[in-house]
């Protein structure tokens, strides 16, 4: 009887135990294992946002808000150790209630960690913890109290002091057992503190059967007809290739550009038609085979660019012809090399089988995105976390430097600009964005030494020929100016631009080079449909004689 006693004893000590608060190291070991990122693409295939989820069964079966999928069309998870997984399709969803249910590709059958339900009642004043990514931050432990059960448009919502961030949407809101209580989704940023998760548990999880995401996304995880590659342009990283579409009536190429150049207040960008190897064009390279340009959303000359204010991008698409054969490598280029923007050597088999997912590169196109909406401080603050992993990164470099100067802030703009240089004396981006700080700042002498450094590293760009001869003109080295404007007047660029003539129209006459002067005059009158460009032509024409 005694030693029955002793078992019974042993038995209830241990179950009451379990059924206590687990140490908090063991929670967050756990659920790290149990949680992950979401990263999403939007119909550009450019970078979404990012948000957090859990798995609720070792199959790999997640849970998230609704809102961190709504609208992409594509989405990768990361888990603790790094792992990336690709979201397969949406199992069952619910707006209002902002639960959306997702099945993984798990193509090895990867059996993974997951998390479990509370089955107990929720009372105010209940410890919990949340483990997330807020703004980008992976492993985020933050923990507090049940501060109010509320019933609002999500149906039970939990207040909670625990804090979350933009980042945190769709991460696990847990008890002291390390169970699942709520899905972390909004905050009031007009209060102190004010966090909010909606209820969840088996009961509710089980009766989530209807799917209005599948209405509402349609393009979600679209499959071979179109292809994410996020591909730089091999000169000019601000410049990207996101992906490539087959459609039965044309093939599209989405593109952004991000205008991080300080000679360009308005940068204008343009796609040429009728050009044929000038203007854009694929190029199926295991057929030898090149698909022309047929239309685009900017501009289609110089004269009628389409804008794209500094600091700011915009999104935009080529199309080609339908494309009824498998292509499998491929360039895409503007023009003969050297002259446009090229994205070459693409692998299309490489990205049709894995969806590739570069973290770094996902956060710097997050931060470009944040500037085509118009939230300079957003991206500064990613630009800045992206330093302090790499202060030497002179992409973050630049576009602080350029953030700075927009926000009037020179002596910080200086700073970041001169930081590139150091870190990278070879790259001619900060040299040209600095050259044109110390011109803003009236001091000619190191602005044309910035930009003759940019010339001396890269001599094949005539748009820097342009901008130093016009700071020549300003110094009125007008020898100076002459020969940079010839220089950019070699390049097919210039040849037909009635601007460039016209002022080195100018520069010749200053220099006292008369007939050179009415030669250029008369050129950009015949080039020239422009009636106030006619004027200023003809007043100069009577100086000149």
């Amino acid at each position: 009887m005694k030693n029955l006693l002793f078992v019974i004893s042993i038995t209830l000590i241990a179950l009451f135990s379990s059924c206590g608060p687990k140490d908090v190291k063991t929670i967050i070991a756990d659920t790290k294992e149990a949680s992950f990122i979401i990263y999403t693409y939007d119909e550009y295939g450019t970078p979404a946002g990012s948000g957090s989820g859990f798995f609720i069964d070792a199959n790999g079966t997640g849970i998230t808000n609704y809102h961190v999928l709504d609208g992409a069309v594509k989405a990768m998870i990361t888990l603790s150790d790094s792992t990336e997984l690709e979201i397969d399709k949406v199992i069952a969803s619910d707006s209002k209630w902002d639960i959306i249910k997702f099945s993984i590709k798990n193509p090895s059958n990867k059996k993974l960690k997951y998390l479990k339900f509370a089955n107990k009642q929720l009372e105010q004043g209940d410890k919990v913890y949340n483990i997330s990514a807020p703004m980008g931050l992976e492993q985020t432990v933050s923990d507090g109290i049940i501060s109010s059960l509320r019933e609002d448009s999500h149906g039970q919502v939990v207040q909670i002091t625990a804090p979350i961030s933009p980042g945190s949407s769709g991460s696990a809101i847990l008890n002291d057992n390390g169970d699942v209580i709520a899905v972390a989704t909004f905050l009031h940023r007009g209060g102190q503190n004010l966090n909010f998760g909606v209820a969840i548990d088996d009961t509710k999880v089980a009766a989530l059967t209807q799917n209005e995401f599948d209405k509402k996304n349609s393009n979600f995880n679209r499959k071979d007809d179109f292809i994410i590659m996020n591909v730089p342009d091999e000169k000019n990283s601000t410049v990207v290739l996101h992906a490539l579409e087959f459609k039965k009536d044309a093939t599209v190429a989405y593109l952004t550009y991000t205008n991080l150049d300080m000679a360009y207040e308005n940068m204008a960008i343009w796609c040429q038609l009728n050009k044929k190897d000038d203007g854009f064009y694929i190029e199926d390279k295991e057929h030898n085979r090149k698909y022309y340009v047929t239309s685009s959303t900017i501009g289609a000359d110089k004269a009628n660019g389409t804008d794209v204010a500094l600091a700011s991008s915009i999104k935009f698409k080529i199309y080609f012809p339908a494309i009824k054969d498998e292509l499998h490598n491929i360039d895409i280029c503007e023009g003969k090399e050297g002259k446009g923007w090229r994205f070459i050597n693409i692998d299309l088999d490489k990205y049709r089988e894995h969806f590739e997912y570069d973290p770094s590169e996902y956060i710097r196109e997050y931060a470009y995105t944040s500037m085509h909406k118009g939230d300079l401080s957003g991206a500064s603050s990613i630009f800045a976390s992206m330093l302090e992993d790499d202060p030497e990164d002179v992409l973050a470099l630049n576009a602080m430097g350029i953030i700075s100067y927009v926000v009037d802030n020179n002596s910080d703009a200086l700073y970041y600009f001169s930081k590139a240089i150091d870190s990278h004396p070879n790259n001619t981006i900060a040299y040209l964005n600095r050259g044109q700080l110390y011109k803003y700042q009236n001091d000619y002498e190191k602005a044309i030494a910035d930009i003759s450094s940019a010339i001396n590293i890269d001599p094949a760009t005539p748009d820097h020929f342009y901008i130093r001869g016009s700071m020549y003109m300003t110094k009125e080295n007008w020898a100076k100016a002459v020969e940079d404007f010839s220089k950019a007047i070699e390049f097919d660029d210039y040849k037909s631009d009635p601007t460039i003539y016209y002022i080195r129209a100018i520069a010749y006459a200053q220099n006292k080079n008369l007939p050179a002067a009415r030669n250029d005059v008369q050129t950009a009158y015949n080039l020239t449909n422009d009636p106030e460009m006619e004027k200023a032509l003809q007043q100069l024409w009577k100086v000149l004689y």
